[in-house]
């Protein structure tokens, strides 16, 4: 993908020298003057539908997560977290940090919230596509799945919808490829985004900070995509182990 921004007066000596650096840098096109930037918004609806679209993927990501302690101080935590969709209706994801260790999985009919450490897991009922479930187990139990956001965008998407602002930054390379920035506000929350410059785009990285809270706790991650990886149903599909022990996963209005 590409962005063509309004551009400011410039030079003919500008303009060619601007030609002759397409595509490889965006250094000479300026951002939309409003607010909220048309371009950028539809780039990220471009991003989340492709996301939706694809028949199966995994992503591993290397993250940063701040956790503000009872005096106020911000804490960073790092670690790891893999996810493997297929389809609409399964997926399966890991996650490894200095904190803790958790799976889950997700068959297009149960979902299960297991931690290899502590050998206990917890079964419920669930929709039947990726969307609802994600939606359903913070409603009703307020666990957030790692990776979660990723299926947060998209043309119909309550997060575009609740914008302030959205901003191109600019260009940045990460993991080796030249990603273009996007900066974006919503009430609480500022979060920036780094696709690929493809037809069908990619997130390379993501950071969101809350702005509702006083220190201003972050969430950085780094993506690796792999578009084919080998999947098969029963590998979404929880296999208890011995020793584990099923505990009640009660909802948070009980």
């Amino acid at each position: 993908m590409m962005f063509h921004f309004r551009s400011k007066p410039m030079t003919l000596k500008t303009k060619l020298l601007c030609l002759a650096l397409l595509p490889v840098s965006l250094a000479c096109w300026s951002a939309d003057e409003s607010a909220i930037n048309p371009r950028v918004v539809s780039a990220l609806e471009q991003m989340g539908d492709h996301l939706r679209s694809l028949p199966k993927f995994q992503v591993d990501a290397q993250f940063s997560l701040d956790v503000v302690n009872e005096s106020g101080q911000k804490i960073k935590t790092l670690g790891t977290s893999q996810l493997t969709a297929d389809g609409r209706s399964r997926l399966k994801v890991r996650l490894d940090s200095d904190r803790q260790t958790r799976e889950f999985f997700y068959d297009g009919k149960k979902f299960t919230q297991y931690s290899p450490r502590l050998k206990f897991y917890t079964t419920v009922n669930a929709p039947d596509n990726v969307q609802d479930m994600l939606h359903a187990v913070e409603a009703h139990y307020a666990l957030q799945v790692p990776m979660e956001d990723l299926f947060q965008f998209g043309t119909d998407s309550p997060l575009i919808k609740a914008l302030t602002a959205a901003t191109y930054v600019g260009p940045s390379t990460v993991n080796g490829k030249v990603c273009d920035h996007l900066a974006f506000r919503r009430p609480g929350v500022d979060w920036q985004v780094w696709l690929t410059r493809a037809e069908k785009p990619l997130p390379c990285k993501l950071v969101v900070t809350r702005t509702d809270k006083p220190a201003q706790p972050e969430y950085a991650a780094v993506y690796r995509w792999n578009l084919n990886p080998k999947v098969t149903p029963a590998g979404f599909t929880f296999q208890a182990h011995a020793g584990d022990a099923e505990i009640p996963f009660k909802k948070i209005a009980e």
